[in-house]
Order: C-alpha cells, then structure tokens, then sequence
C-alpha cells in the first residue's frame, strides 16, 4: 500500500501521523525532493533513504506528534562538524507535518442530549455515531443525515467501533451502569476524550464502580465527570455547545479562555493605593484579574517607591514590572485596563465599583477600626477586608446586623505581624490594632517618623538615603523633622502636602542598604496572598 493510502486508513481510524517529506537536497542525499514517509507514534510507513537522517526525522516526528516540537523544515547536515554525524557529504531539508485523524464522536445514549449533541457535531464536521440499546431512540429518523445509529449493546458496540487520539466518547444514558459501560469502552480503545453527563454525585459512583472493576485513579482523572465546560443553562442544546466546546478547547490544545483582552466580569477594586493595598493588587494583577486601584486625590503614600497610589502625583508608576496609571475618570480607567495595566483613579468611595459591576472589592485603607470607611457587603459579589475593623460572616449570615462598629464582609485577612499573618477569616475578626509598628533590629516606635505639629510637608532627604540618628529628613513648615535612629529612609509622603499633628511621614529602616526599598515588602505580598486565596475560595 502507498503512503497516501496508509494515511487514508489512519484518517478513518481516527490516528494522528506525521507526513515527512523531502523538500531539498544538495550533494550525496540517500533520496530526492519528493520522497515521502509516514510516521505515528509506534510505526513508520514507507522511508526517506533510512540511516541517521531518517532516524533523526523519524524523532522529530515523533516529538511533533507529541506536540513537543512544532511542523516545520528540518536541516540534515551530512559532513564533518554537522548535526548527524556523517560525512559523506551534502544536505537533506525534510518538512514535518502533523496530519490528524478524522475526529470522531460516538455517543452513548440517543436521547434528548444525545441527539442534541449528535446534531450540533454533525453542523461542524464531525463524523458522528450514537449507539441506544432502545429501539425507539436508535431510530436514523431522529438525527441528521449523515449519523451513524447503532441499536446494541453500549458496551459491545463501541467496543467493535476504531478508536484514537481523535476520537471522543461521550455518555449520556439513562442509568450509571451503562454510563461505566461506555468509559470503559473508551478507555480500554485508547479515546483521546472521554465524559459523561453527570451530577457531581452521579460522576462519584461512576468513578467508584470503574475503580472497583480495576480502572485505576489516574485513568479515570482523565475522564470529564461532568463533561463540558461551564457555559451556563441546562437545556440539552446548551449541554451539547459546552461539551462540544470543551471537546473542541482539549483538541486544539487552547484552555478555553475568553479570548478578549478585556474581561470586567472578574474586575477586581482595590480601595487604598499604598504598599499594603498595592501588594494585594500586585498578586491580583499577576494572578490574572483586571485591577482598579481608588484613592483620594493626595494620598499619604509613605512607601511611595511600591505604592500604585505614586501615581496619583506622578502620572505612572512601576511596581516590580506591574505599571500603575493615574486614570481621569471611568472611560480612561478601562482604556487603561485593556492595555494590560492598573489604572489608578481619585475615587475615596470606590463608587467605579458599582459602574464596572466589580467582581471583588478589597477595601485596603488601612483604617484599622478607627472609623467607618464605607465598604459594604453588597459592593461586589465578594468583599474582603484588610485588618481589624471588618467581620467575616457566613453567607446564610448575609442581611443580618452586627452588634458594634465592625464592618461585615465575606473575608478578613489578618494584618497583624506574627504567626496570624495572612491567615483568612471566614467568620470573625482579625487582631485588634495594638498600635505597634513591626520591630526592625530592636526599633519599633523610633522608625516611624510624624509629623510634630500640623502644617505643610516638605521633604529633605530622598527615598533610599542612608541617614543618621537625629539627622534632618524634612520640614513640617519650619519645624525640622529628625529620625531618631540611623538607617534607609525606607518611605516619605509626597512634598507640599498638608499634614496634622502626629501624621505619619515616612519610616526609617535600621537594616540600612541591605533593604530594598523599591521591592514590595514581605507582609503586602503576604496580604496579597490571603486575598488572592479568598477570592478564589469565594468565586
């Protein structure tokens, strides 16, 4: 039989191969342009000359099949110091393809998905056979032409049916132990897809009754129980578009994804741009959600080299590789969204949650339980708060009131430095604020530098200077501002701003040029994670 005669056979059979080719040649090539093989991943069809050049193409097809190497030319040197080893002389360029299979879908059960199913695959260009031990739905009257309709035994039908990577199987019968029947028919022919429409509990039984029979775990991991992706509804017609949906995503090897560049169904609204606040929307923005940073105008923002809320005074910032944008309303905020950045937008309410519909809303402000800061439970489909000041509670919980001051919210992340740090509430509060910043080299208190009295700030030293003890870091009008330990001035607030009594301005580290200022601290990513972690939880 000829090579396009093998691969004929391998196309009906549901088989992927790789077509080698030879399409140039110089000097002592063992074959012309022309010459053709076939390959799959256990045999090979006809030869391009043999020897180290067809071994190598012979690998290369493999790999391609495997989908670790892409089709393409692939040079074969035939002399000293070139990639084969031999020296006779010359070149060989040998093109690799990758031809599938025909796909195929058999189905077990004709019923009302079943011939939903069979008839959307047949639309787009399945080879489709459905097989029902009913007589009345393995009726060729109630599917399209072109549908192969088998009245057998699940089992022994598909059983007798060719089967291959292309091939997929789906059941939808009418009991669990026809639904066994046609996975294990599946597994045991090497079907590239196989699932079956079920309930969560019905998918458990199924799973246990194919385990006992001596399937193992890791087998059936591979089995879709429930099969297709969640596109919604639960017609037949919408369970056919979700399987055949997913079947087509598993095919091509592609997740499934939205593929706009845009998606506000998961927007994510950060409320409090400075380093806590923006190492949460750092791991959001990494993770993959669209993130609104919201801020007053002129923040406070002491660690102004990690802190989105920088660019509210300087148009943008960089946060190790995640650009923050100063956005001038919702319009700008969303262009800036679809460019792949964080927009940072004048919005102390956070009302851009409600215009965007935000999926999540983490009110980072940090006011630790001194005041109302606005935030309620029904801002976004999941609210989570930093610190103390909020009250995790039970969904079932949703429209009661809490006794006290506590803000109620789906989930609370501890802010407090220690074994707690990052742990996530589900229910109850997180540690009350003991006034205490973290101890650096024996410091607490003495970092921290504020403001003597009320009156303009004006800086004197720059983010990332070494300074010494009693040394002048700025000025409160007047007033000289001393550090009262030597270190990096880790953060400052932005010049000119008007401050009250006891503000803070900025934080000297006593570690010196060991820290790096320009990295998000330890504690925001870890607040970044327990945020990330109940948003997935919540979703």
């Amino acid at each position: 039989m000829t090579v396009f005669g093998e691969l004929t056979d391998l196309i009906d059979q549901g088989e992927p191969a790789a077509m080698l080719t030879v399409v140039g040649k110089e000097g002592s090539a063992p074959r012309d342009v022309g010459t053709r093989m076939l390959v799959t991943a256990d045999e090979e069809y006809g030869t391009i000359g043999g020897g180290t050049v067809e071994g190598l193409a012979i690998e290369a097809a493999r790999a391609v099949l495997a989908g670790d190497a892409g089709p393409g030319v692939r040079t074969y040197e035939l002399e000293k110091g070139g990639n084969t080893g031999m020296v006779c002389g010359g070149q060989v360029d040998v093109f690799v393809d990758r031809i599938g299979g025909r796909s195929r879908l058999l189905i077990g059960g004709g019923g009302h998905i079943g011939a939903e199913l069979a008839a959307l695959a047949v639309e787009l260009g399945e080879s489709v056979t459905v097989v029902d031990d009913r007589e009345e739905y393995a009726d060729a009257d109630r599917f399209p032409g072109g549908v192969e309709v088998l009245h057998d035994d699940y089992g022994d039908a598909l059983r007798d049916l060719p089967m291959g990577p292309e091939t997929a199987v789906v059941s939808a019968t009418r009991s669990n132990t026809f639904d066994q029947d046609v996975i294990a028919a599946a597994l045991d022919g090497g079907a590239g897809y196989v699932g079956a429409v079920a309930s969560d509990t019905k998918a458990e039984h199924i799973t246990d009754s194919l385990v006992e029979d001596g399937y193992s775990r890791r087998e059936l991991a591979d089995v879709r129980t429930p099969v297709g992706l969640e596109l919604g509804g639960g017609s037949p017609s919408d369970i056919a578009l979700a399987i055949l949906a997913e079947r087509s995503a598993d095919r091509h090897g592609t997740s499934g994804e939205r593929a706009s560049q845009l998606a506000l169904d998961d927007l994510a609204v950060v409320r409090g741009g400075g380093d806590l606040g923006s190492g949460v929307a750092y791991r959001l923005h990494q993770a993959g959600y669209p993130v609104v940073v919201t801020d007053v105008a002129e923040p406070t923002v002491v660690r102004r080299a990690v802190a989105f809320g920088t660019a509210m005074y300087e148009g943008e910032i960089t946060v190790e590789g995640a650009v923050g944008r100063r956005a001038n309303g919702i319009d700008e905020a969303v262009e800036i969204l679809a460019d792949g950045d964080i927009p940072v937008i004048a919005d102390p309410e956070a009302t851009i949650a409600e215009e965007l519909g935000a999926a999540v809303l983490v009110d980072a402000i940090m006011a630790k339980g001194k005041r109302d800061t606005g935030t309620r439970r029904d801002d976004a489909e999941t609210v989570v708060g930093l610190g103390p000041g909020f009250e995790a509670m039970a969904d079932a919980d949703r429209g009661k009131v809490i006794d006290g001051d506590a803000i109620p919210v789906d989930a609370v992340v501890e802010t407090d430095r220690g074994h707690q740090l990052g742990r996530v509430f589900y229910e109850g509060t997180a540690s009350d604020y003991d006034g205490i910043p973290g101890e650096r080299e024996g410091f607490t208190t003495e970092r921290v530098l504020r403001a003597p009295a009320d009156g303009t700030w004006e800086t004197a030293v720059d983010i990332g200077e070494t300074v010494s003890a009693d040394g002048v870091v700025g000025y409160i009008d007047s007033s000289p501002v001393e550090t009262q330990i030597g270190g990096l001035v880790r953060g400052l607030i932005h010049d000119d701003l008007t401050v009250s009594e006891g503000t803070k301005l900025g934080d000297v580290d006593p570690r010196g040029e060991a820290v790096d200022y320009e990295k998000i601290s330890d504690k925001a990513l870890c607040l970044g994670g327990g945020v990330l972690e109940a948003v997935l939880r919540l979703e």
